[in-house]
């Protein structure tokens, strides 16, 4: 059996790999039906989310097996804690493997049922990871960031959980092919007091994942 290393990507995350194996980026472009829309993925990789915390990288190792060889695992983890968050990345072997990977997308692994999706590339984009602090207060703002939403969240199901605050209008994140909801979203709050009872709940947890809530990030910040 082959051994393995322990590294870290870019931003920090450890990557489980095969010693030896070369990975490397290789894009597929997936054209949708609304007016043009393209999205680059890498062909070999895909998310796999909503698993239990407490899942360890041999279980998803079982999790996948008869789907085929993992060239590298990426488990992401939350950076205080240092606990798995439920969200990793697998790169396959062969191309095939990852296409095939997809049908487990609605699986339940213990009580939660799985996300599968192909990983998109981030060409010429800047991720929130790559801020190494968390994003301050704009001065006027009443708008907070909503991240690791389930996805099965309405937006009623928003406005119950920020119930003792005041909410002006809530913008979830769809996806513009699929119109399936991406599991982040911004709420604008009608005053300061509601946005930052809003953030004093940062990590509660809400349809079984903790939720990220922060304050909204400045435009001019990320260009």
């Amino acid at each position: 059996m082959a051994k393995k290393r322990k590294i870290k990507d870019k931003w920090g995350q450890p990557v489980s790999s095969v010693v030896g194996e070369d990975i490397v980026a290789e894009p597929i472009v997936s054209e949708g039906g609304g007016g043009g829309y393209e999205e680059e993925y890498e062909s070999r990789k895909v998310v796999m989310s909503g698993l239990p915390y407490c899942t360890t990288e041999e279980q998803i190792r079982e999790f996948v097996q008869e789907i085929g060889d993992i060239a590298q695992m990426q488990m992401t983890r939350f950076p205080d804690t240092g606990n798995f968050r439920g969200l990793v990345f697998l790169t396959f072997k062969t191309l095939e493997s990852a296409t095939k990977c997809l049908v487990l997308d609605g699986s339940k692994m213990g009580d939660r049922f799985v996300k599968v999706e192909r990983c998109r590339m981030d060409v010429g984009r800047k991720r929130k990871s790559e801020f190494h602090e968390e994003p301050r207060k704009i001065q006027g703002s009443y708008s907070a960031y909503l991240g690791n939403v389930s996805w099965d969240a309405t937006e009623q199901d928003i406005k119950d959980f920020f119930s003792r605050s005041k909410i002006a209008s809530i913008r979830l994140a769809m996806n513009q092919v699929t119109g399936k909801f991406r599991g982040f979203a911004h709420v604008d709050f009608e005053d300061d007091e509601s946005l930052e009872e809003a953030v004093k709940m940062n990590q509660m947890e809400f349809h079984g994942r903790p939720m990220k809530i922060a304050y909204a990030v400045d435009k001019d910040r990320v260009k």
